[in-house]
Parts: structure tokens; C-alpha cells; sequence
């Protein structure tokens, strides 16, 4: 046990860290940080058997189950941060793997049978993910937030605590207080799915180990997310009521933040307590009619009889596979740029904020609504000229520096329709790849391109999720020089590395300065993602005059579009 719990703390020390960090957020996700909790409960409840099982003492078979679900895990949060880049975290692939890693581990050191036996205590790892709440919670949210205004409306005129104020979404109160009014806002974090999510994370750990039909089961769990919605009405009107009488500072700071707490745990309490009266029990499962071998099985289990007789070669493997994917784990705090614990992003929608490196301005010189049909109806295209606007940064060129930013809500459309392809359907040979790390865990790509004649064109892209307002969007972000001689001559952030996946630009001149370029543009994007991150940091709304000039018309340097019409 040990080495179990020792192995999961190393390989998954971020990951279980950022669940420490969502408990303290006013959303949903809060409650997940209580699934690795939860599941440690449920395995002890569950760890000795109270049913016949498998006479299966193979560590063949052990080896053959565990060793690949830990390599799995493995694979997943070594590999696939380069292949996904800032998606890897977005989706929080980390968290889906854990079950996976905890399983192979339980097999190697304790053997399939335990396994098999805490099935259900690996499988409750899975709600740990938070991918399916941020997509799935988001599309009943507003659902759920009309639900609660409507019934708390219809509760104020019977008890009139407060008075609805005419706004665009409804959701804004008046309170009087010793005759000064002063506003309350109902949010979405207060329409009840907080409860009700966590009463269901609960919930679910609860019918394991509660004895009765499944249909008494699952109709408990839904009428305990139905009190917990009614309950968060009660404590609505609560909240108005002090305001009432003890003004907006007791309201709002003092109670607020532990009535939720408060009247989430009474309905936990009543649920339990009504577990009873609808012929529900808590306690581990009958013992069915057993044979004599099987009964000698069982009985020889509660004696505390190992399945395992030898753990050390188990141990050892167990914990050098923890240590190199505690390792890779702990690289994953390189996300806490652009994203936070949640997998949410932090970085602003480009067009809406466009952050420039020190010493740069943007110039828009192009839209293309033409490409709606490509990359969906609420896309945008702009494309922008960077160009010396003030002193400041390491990054100095005669040549500006082009970018055409795309932003959809499909992410697909970007595969669909790659940059690569776009390039070579104008005619340019491909001469050159490489991977590169533009910061914040991105992983971007740097093209070089060669003409039929003498144009060259030097490109880097990255593709990385933007926050816009409470929508998460995806912008692709292509960075070009043309036709540039390679004099710029910057230093890379520390940070920042190329690797020339082809291995094919040689020592010739023109080859020398598409190299050139290319580690220019790493850069250019290196100390751009960094400022986007500080604006984001700092709450930065809206175009500011210092950094966008205006809509003018295309330049020579933009006048190759990079997308086949």
C-alpha cells in the first residue's frame, strides 16, 4: 500500500495538485477535487472480499494486465503533449490517464483478482477528468440558471425579500437595507449546478456501497440532485434576507461564502437519512450461496492471506515507471501560462486584446470573410503587419513581421485545413520542418518554403485556445517573413528549442537565411506569447491605440494569401 499510494503522489503530483487548486473555485469543478479522496474510501471499503472469486494466482497474468495499462499512462503524458500541444491540457489528458495508471499498478503489486475487486474504486477516478464537466456542464448551464431565476422570481412574491431588476439576462436583485438598495447578481456558479454536481459525485460513491434494487438507487441520486436544486433556491432567499437585515457587507461576505457549504452538507444528511425508509441500507453486498471451495476462498481471505507472496521486482518496476512520469507530469506546470488548473485558457481571443512584443505595433491590413464557409460562420480572419513602433525587446528587423489569425469555435476546421497543403497548392516546394516550443507548452511548426523563382517564405503557426468572455474558442496563429535575407539576428529565449525534423536546409546561402528566419519567427512568437499571458494576467480588454493602428491596405508583404479560395 505503500508503494501504491507512494507511486501514484509521485507520478501524479501536478495533476493532483491542480485538484487541490479547483476546490477553492466557484464552479463545478470544485467538487472533483474529493474523486481521489472519494475512491481511497471506496478501495478500503472494498478491500477484503466478500464474494467467491477467480483462483487465479498467476503473475503472468498479473504482468500481462498491469505493464500495459502503465505504459498507456505513460504513453498518453509523455507523448502526447508534443503531438496536442496547449490541447494536451485543455482536455486535461493527465486526469484521464490516472485510472488507467492506478489500475496497472493495483495489478502488478496486489494481482488481478484485487483488481477485479476494486473495480469500481478505479473506475470512480474517471470523474476526476474534467473534460466532460467543462463541455457537457457548459450546454445545461444556462438551462439551469434560467430554471433557478424563474423559481427564485416566483418564490420573491411570497416572500419578498428582494425585487427583480429589469436587466438583459434577469439575473440582477434589488435588496434594501435600513433604505439603501444595493444590487445582488445571480450567476450561473449560483444556480444550484454546484450542488447538484457535487451531491451526484457523492451520490454515485454512495450506491456502492448502499444495499437495495438499482432502480430505488438511481431514483435516490435524482432526487437528491432535485432537493439539492431546491435547497440552493432556500439558500438564495436566505442571502437576500440578511442583506435585508444585516446589510450587503454581512450578506455577501461573510455568509455567502459558507452558506453553500452549509446547505450543501443538510442535503447530503437528509439523503442519507432517507435511505432507510425507502428500503436502501448501507453495507457491503450479500454474500451469495457458496460452495465449499469458494467459501474456503473467501474465509482464506479475510485471514489476510497474500495473493502476492513476492512484491519486490513488482515494487521496483512500479516505481521506476512512477518516477519517469512524475517527471513528465511535473513538466506540465509549462501549461499554467496559457490555461489553468480547470484546463479553461487564460490567453484573450487575439482580436479582442493583440498583446505585440516589446518595441511593436500591429497594423491590420486585411479581413477575409470569404473563408466563412471553411472554418464556420463565427470564424474570423485578420490579417496583421507588425512593424518597429517604440523602443524596448530584444527582437530588431528592417522587415515586418506578417500574421494571420484565425478564430473559430471548431477546432477541426484547422485540420481540415492545414497550412502546409494551403502553401504548396500556390506552387512552393516544402524545403524544411521543424518542431518548436513557443512557450506556455505549445508546440508550433516552422515551415520553410521555396519559390519557383527567388521567393522564400519563412513560417511559423501554433494553434492554441483563447478565452472569450465565458466561450473557449481556437485561434491559429501563422507568422510569416517573405522574401527576408536573413539579417535579423536575435537571440532565442531561454526555453525555446528547434528540432529540424527533415534535416534538409544545407549550408548554402539562401538555406543560411531560411534559418535565420525561422529562428527569428521562434522568437517573434516566444516573447508574443509571453506578452498575451501578462495582458491576460492583467484583465487587458479592447484594442489599444498603442498597439493596433488601423485598418489599412495590404501590403507587398501580405499579398500571398496562404489558403487555396
Amino acid at each position: 500500500m505503500i508503494v501504491l499510494l507512494g507511486a501514484v503522489a509521485c507520478a501524479y503530483s501536478y495533476s493532483l495538485l491542480t485538484l487541490v487548486q479547483n476546490a477553492g473555485m466557484q464552479t463545478p469543478l470544485a467538487y472533483i477535487s474529493l474523486v481521489p479522496a472519494i475512491a481511497l474510501a471506496l478501495a478500503a471499503v472494498r478491500s477484503r472480499p466478500v464474494r467467491a472469486e477467480p483462483e487465479i494466482h498467476d503473475r503472468q497474468l498479473d504482468y500481462i494486465v498491469g505493464i500495459p495499462l502503465v505504459a498507456a499512462a505513460m504513453a498518453m503524458n509523455i507523448l502526447l503533449p508534443a503531438k496536442l500541444s496547449a490541447m494536451f491540457w485543455v482536455w486535461r489528458f493527465d486526469l484521464l490517464s490516472l485510472p488507467l495508471f492506478v489500475a496497472g499498478v493495483v495489478a502488478i503489486l496486489f494481482g488481478v483478482r484485487a483488481l477485479w475487486r476494486q473495480k469500481l474504486a478505479i473506475g470512480y477516478l474517471v470523474l476526476a477528468w474534467p473534460w466532460p464537466y467543462s463541455t457537457v456542464l457548459l450546454r445545461i448551464l444556462d438551462a439551469s440558471t434560467s430554471a433557478t431565476l424563474a423559481g427564485l422570481r416566483a418564490l420573491l412574491r411570497v416572500v419578498p425579500v428582494a425585487k427583480p431588476i429589469q436587466s438583459g439576462d434577469g439575473s440582477l436583485f434589488s435588496v434594501v437595507h435600513q433604505h439603501h438598495s444595493f444590487p445582488i447578481s445571480v450567476v450561473s456558479a449560483c444556480s444550484g449546478i454546484n450542488g447538484i454536481v457535487g451531491f451526484l459525485l457523492v451520490g454515485a460513491a454512495f450506491l456502492v456501497v448502499v444495499r437495495g434494487p438499482i432502480i430505488r438507487k438511481l431514483s435516490w441520486l435524482t432526487a437528491g440532485m432535485v432537493l439539492l436544486w431546491g435547497i440552493n433556491l432556500a439558500r438564495l432567499l436566505f442571502i437576500f434576507w440578511a442583506g435585508t437585515v444585516w446589510g450587503e457587507h454581512v450578506a455577501i461576505d461573510i455568509l455567502h461564502p459558507f452558506v453553500g457549504l452549509a446547505t450543501f452538507s443538510i442535503g447530503v444528511v437528509i439523503m442519507i437519512a432517507a435511505l432507510k425508509p425507502l428500503g436502501m441500507s448501507i453495507g457491503p453486498p450479500l454474500p451469495r450461496a457458496l460452495g465449499t471451495k469458494a467459501s474456503a476462498t473467501v474465509h482464506a481471505g479475510k485471514r489476510g492471506s497474500l495473493a502476492v507472496p513476492s512484491v519486490f521486482l513488482a515494487s521496483i518496476l512500479v516505481v521506476v515507471a512512477a518516477i519517469v512520469l512524475g517527471v513528465a507530469d511535473v513538466g506540465l506546470k509549462s501549461y499554467d501560462l496559457v490555461a489553468n488548473a480547470a484546463g479553461e485558457p487564460k490567453l484573450l481571443a487575439f482580436r479582442v486584446a493583440p498583446a505585440v512584443p516589446s518595441g511593436w505595433k500591429w497594423r491590420v491590413t486585411g479581413r477575409y470573410d470569404w473563408a466563412k464557409p471553411l472554418f464556420g460562420d463565427d470564424s474570423t480572419w485578420l490579417r496583421y503587419t507588425a512593424i518597429p513602433g517604440g523602443r524596448g525587446g530584444d527582437l530588431h528587423s528592417d522587415y515586418g513581421v506578417t500574421a494571420d489569425v484565425i478564430d473559430t469555435s471548431d477546432l477541426q476546421t484547422f485540420s481540415a485545413y492545414g497550412v502546409e497543403a494551403c502553401y504548396q497548392f500556390h506552387g512552393l516546394n516544402l524545403r524544411d520542418v521543424a518542431q518548436v516550443d513557443v512557450g506556455g507548452g505549445i508546440t508550433g511548426q516552422a515551415l520553410s518554403f521555396q519559390g519557383l523563382t527567388t521567393d522564400s517564405w519563412s513560417v511559423v503557426y501554433w494553434i492554441v485556445p483563447v478565452n472569450q468572455g465565458s466561450t473557449t474558442r481556437y485561434e491559429r496563429f501563422v507568422l510569416y517573413l517573405l522574401n527576408a535575407p536573413g539579417g535579423t539576428h536575435v537571440s532565442l529565449p531561454k526555453g525555446v528549442t528547434i528540432t529540424n525534423l527533415s534535416g534538409s536546409l544545407g549550408n548554402t546561402p539562401q538555406d543560411v537565411a531560411l534559418a535565420a528566419n525561422r529562428a527569428y519567427l521562434v522568437a517573434f512568437a516566444h516573447e508574443l506569447i509571453q506578452q498575451q499571458s501578462r495582458w491576460a494576467a492583467r484583465g487587458v480588454r479592447g484594442e489599444t491605440p498603442s498597439t493596433v493602428l488601423a485598418l489599412a491596405r495590404p501590403s507587398s508583404i501580405g499579398a500571398l494569401v496562404p489558403l487555396a479560395r
